[in-house]
């Protein structure tokens, strides 16, 4: 799962809507929707390709696209 506040912020920041990162992507407005909501993660590409679109760190492309997956991969060490 992604953070979808901080991406938002960068689309926000950018001008962006969500029909126009999904063209940017080479995706349909739906196959974009089905990945803002949660029902499919993004693809290495895209991340790849919104990254470079918005100018993002490594830090930003972290904290929006793997730390709560990384959180939760702790949250679960720690209870097994």
């Amino acid at each position: 799962m992604f953070d979808k506040e901080k991406l938002k912020q960068a689309m926000d920041d950018h001008g962006d809507t969500n029909k126009a990162l999904a063209v940017f992507l080479g995706m349909t407005a739906s196959n974009f929707s089905t990945i803002w909501n949660g029902r499919q993660p993004f693809q290495r590409k895209h991340i790849v390709r919104i990254a470079v679109r918005y100018q993002l760190s490594p830090q930003d492309v972290w904290d929006i696209f793997f730390l709560a997956d990384a959180e939760a991969i702790k949250k679960e060490a720690r209870e097994a």
